[in-house]
């Protein structure tokens, strides 16, 4: 798949998130936890989300990811348990769309690493996919469209 990448200035977006340490094999299992997780927290609270789902990638080796998975709200909540409130960072991110299978996603990093690379600039954070298809009612991968976005400077 060929990505175009494109600069973008974001705003910070509140959000709720849960931040868990696994294993790249198991990433699919546990964003089905914790998203549908963070999902009920707000529904308990009459709180809607301003936004698809996301994930962010505090560190992805071949044996250890730290990720957080979560939802942005419209407002500043509380977190509670293992349900963490905070912010999504703003500034300009370097940001692509996949279309297609989760398992496909990292040609989407290699895509963004070479064009910031290739720009003369550098990571300046943790990046984030943005799930903007939900796989319960488009069933079929291919179908799948992801933005992933990663703080440059």
């Amino acid at each position: 798949m060929a990505y175009e990448v494109g600069v973008r200035e974001v705003q910070p977006q509140a959000m709720v998130s849960i931040r868990v340490t696994t294993t790249p094999a198991e990433i699919g299992g546990v964003l089905g936890e914790v998203l549908p997780e963070a999902w009920g927290y707000l529904e308990e609270r009459g709180i809607h989300p301003a936004g698809p789902p996301f994930a962010r990638y505090h560190e992805f080796r071949e044996d250890r990811v730290e990720v957080e998975a979560g939802l942005p709200v419209a407002e500043a909540v509380t977190g509670e348990g293992r349900i963490s409130a905070g912010t999504l960072p703003g500034g300009e991110v370097a940001a692509t769309w996949h279309v297609g299978s989760y398992d496909t996603l990292s040609t989407a990093y290699e895509a963004l690493e070479a064009w910031i690379g290739g720009q003369g600039r550098k990571p300046a954070g943790a990046p984030w996919e943005v799930y903007w298809t939900d796989p319960g009612e488009t069933p079929d991968p291919a179908e799948w469209k992801t933005e992933v976005l990663w703080p440059i400077g």
